[in-house]
């Protein structure tokens, strides 16, 4: 339980401006060190620090990709309806899509494949599933979570169900959801500035619903840099995402670490973006970052919008 009641809403709407900016700017950071190797990125740009844009989607700086794109879907849909319409979320994703994106998932690809050939929503994820032939643990519904967070920081019941229906929109694995469902809740307690404390006791709260999930998050914290992977399955994510920012003191330091571990640069970026801002907040991205960030307006008032309707004052 996280009680935010006592913290300056000053403080609190600049953590959510900062969890949504956080993972918009660690994704455009990302972006051009996706699909390299830790050591293709050395050779490439050193240390990358900069919006260089580029890459294989060849991005202009400060372009984000598909994990900013489809959390705004998420983040204005909660916005538009004022709770949790999962056909209108689909229908911005599906909208999303039909725009021709330069990056989609497999596994968000083929959902909405199905929705276009008459699937309905409420079953469209098994279909993909079957499909795909494959277990749909991506971190394709991970990286689009945080307005929920945002949304019902107060409710932490609602939060839990609510990660759950979300994810499985696109991602019939249950593993995704379970991974969504601890994300959120280490973004509230990073708003409420208690991560590291309440970390062992969201862990202990998951274990009867997916070990996997509680040993991810006790093992982040311990991790060796070479046992980290900066992959696009779930878990790996988190882990990544968690083992960055409790092994730095700011979000730069955070952001830089995980997007530097190349592979899939965009997700990490921004999964550890949102994680990294909610704990230290917009006025704690560098400038040099925000500025060019394309979708920088509209990703601060659905922040501020999402601040509005969990009550902060």
């Amino acid at each position: 339980m996280n009680d935010l009641r006592d913290i300056d809403p000053a403080v609190l709407r600049d953590r959510y401006c900062g969890a949504l900016l956080g993972l918009a700017v660690g994704e455009a950071l990302g972006a051009p060190a996706e699909f390299l190797t830790c050591d293709q990125v050395i050779e490439r740009f050193g240390v990358l620090t900069e919006m260089v844009g580029g890459g294989c989607y060849n991005v202009a700086p400060g372009e984000t990709t598909d994990a900013t794109e489809m959390m705004l879907c998420l983040a204005e849909s909660l916005v538009a309806t004022g709770g949790f319409d999962p056909e209108d979320i689909l229908a911005r994703y599906v909208a999303w899509f039909d725009g021709r994106p330069r990056d989609v998932s497999l596994t968000v690809r083929t959902v909405i494949l199905a929705l276009h050939s008459g699937t309905s929503w409420d079953l469209a994820s098994r279909r993909a599933h079957e499909i795909l032939g494959s277990p749909t643990a991506g971190n394709g519904s991970l990286m689009r979570c945080a307005p929920l967070a945002l949304r019902f920081a107060g409710d932490d019941e609602r939060r839990t169900q609510l990660s759950l229906r979300e994810s499985v929109l696109t991602h019939f694995d249950r593993l995704a959801g379970w991974a969504c469902v601890a994300f959120n809740e280490l973004l509230v307690a990073a708003i409420a500035g208690t991560l590291l404390a309440r970390l062992p006791a969201i862990a202990a709260d998951l274990r009867d619903e997916d070990a996997r999930v509680a040993d991810t998050l006790l093992h982040s914290v311990d991790a060796e840099p070479e046992e980290v992977q900066s992959s696009a399955f779930v878990l790996d994510t988190l882990e990544t995402a968690i083992w960055a920012v409790v092994r730095s003191t700011s979000f730069e330091d955070a952001v830089v670490l995980a997007v530097n571990l190349g592979n899939d640069a965009d997700t990490v970026g921004a999964v550890t973006g949102a994680l990294a801002g909610a704990l230290y907040g917009a006025q704690a991205i560098p400038p040099r970052w925000t500025a060019p960030l394309l979708v920088h307006e509209r990703v601060v008032d659905a922040a501020t919008r999402l601040a509005d309707l969990a009550g902060i004052a």
